[in-house]
């Protein structure tokens, strides 16, 4: 398959929570093309078993091939820890994933104590137990059924969502938390809300910086960047409803 320059890069993900790292993206790289493809029809991907994600994630993929994307990011901790072995594979473009970034933020802070907030399935999956257990000591992981559909429904702030996250960290003890991971990539737009739990000082990251940096190496040693100096294009995709693509605009080009 002959590769351009000037290829867009696919982004994809169960719903809108990808959006996050492609947000990060342009910042990082300005000139590039992007193409987008949320998955909103089969969403959310944390509650379905591996057979089923690896199944959408393929759909999702050939879908963004038919674009002629010269690389892929799954934007999705999910889909990542499920499918990135079985993407790479059978597409004949580069691949990268993302993954809580629980090394990361175990540096930040030497004796510090982290929580990884990520949905059900990426908690159990064998990739995060390999992330996670050099870190054991520090790590405490925090399953969130439930919350990831906050940003599909575009439901950023509020009583519910402040319900939500009560709940769900009834059983941490927030104010000894020194870094919290986004596990999922639609967590960092519930960020403001999520920080009302945590003390001041808290540091709040994610994985899209190590994902980036993976597909800057990539691109590099490929000879695919952009070398254009043109503000690069956007599109955006779904599965489901096309009012979903006003909320996908809306999200990326949030501040």
């Amino acid at each position: 398959m002959l590769l351009s320059q000037i290829s867009p890069i696919g982004f994809m993900d169960s719903g809108v929570g990808g959006l996050s790292v492609m947000r990060y993206a342009r910042t990082v790289l300005p000139n590039e093309n992007f193409v987008f493809y949320g998955d909103n029809a089969n969403a959310p991907y944390g509650v379905r078993p591996k057979e089923e994600v690896v199944a959408l994630s393929l759909a999702v993929a050939k879908k963004l091939m038919n674009e002629k994307i010269k690389a892929l990011v799954i934007a999705c901790n999910t889909a990542t820890t499920m499918a990135l072995d079985e993407l790479k594979r059978q597409l004949p473009i580069p691949v990268v994933g993302i993954c809580p970034a629980v090394e990361e933020a175990c540096g930040l802070r030497k004796e510090g104590k982290v929580l990884v907030m990520a949905t059900p399935s990426t908690i159990a999956s064998d990739t995060y137990a390999k992330l996670a257990a050099p870190f054991s000591h520090h790590v405490h992981s925090l399953p969130c059924p439930g919350l990831m559909e906050f940003t599909e429904r575009n439901q950023l702030s509020g009583d519910e969502l402040h319900q939500k996250l009560a709940s769900l960290l009834s059983e941490v003890d927030t104010k000894n938390i020194d870094v919290v991971v986004h596990g999922c990539t639609h967590y960092p737009f519930l960020e403001k809300e999520t920080a009302t739990f945590f003390s001041e000082n808290v540091i709040m990251i994610d994985g899209s910086r190590k994902t980036l940096n993976e597909l800057v190496d990539i691109l590099k040693e490929k000879d695919l960047l952009n070398k254009g100096n043109q503000p690069g294009t956007t599109a955006f995709f779904t599965s489901g409803d096309e009012n979903t693509i006003q909320l996908m605009k809306q999200l990326f080009e949030a501040k």
